[in-house]
């Protein structure tokens, strides 16, 4: 049975076997007073990318007051072609600006959701390209 890296913060752990990565990452960034949250939705066919995205956006719209989106835009999350949209609602604690990318990796989607609580200045906006530029997806197999 060949072992497969998984790779953590604090290292890589070697996996026996088949795996799925399910796994929701939420990394905060202080200086930025952003927070990253990276998801997977598997099961997805390529033909229903962007309906999922409108899923995911309807899915925010139900549960937050004032919400309002851009329209989805073409876009690029470390090379892969990406949709792009920018949301803005009321949470509890004041109003939310959030930039969504979703990617098609292999067989899943990848979302990469960077939220504020202050809406995106310029500055803002390069850390955000800077992210997603940043993916380095791996080669497969």
């Amino acid at each position: 049975m060949k072992n497969t890296p998984f790779i953590l913060s604090e290292g890589a752990l070697a996996l026996p076997g088949a795996w799925q990565d399910c796994s929701i990452n939420v990394l905060r960034f202080p200086q930025q007073a952003a927070t990253l949250a990276i998801t997977r939705a598997w099961d997805i066919k390529p033909e229903e990318d962007e309906r999922y995205l409108g899923q995911q956006l309807e899915k925010v719209k139900q549960r937050m007051k004032k919400f309002t989106a851009g329209e989805p835009q073409d876009s690029t999350l470390g090379g892969h072609p990406a949709r792009e949209v920018a949301v803005q609602f009321q949470s509890g604690q004041g109003p939310v600006y959030e930039k969504l990318a979703i990617a098609r990796i292999d067989e899943h989607l990848l979302v990469f959701t960077l939220s504020r609580m202050a809406p995106f200045d310029d500055e803002a906006e390069a850390f955000w390209t800077a992210i997603k530029a940043g993916l380095q997806p791996e080669a497969q197999p």
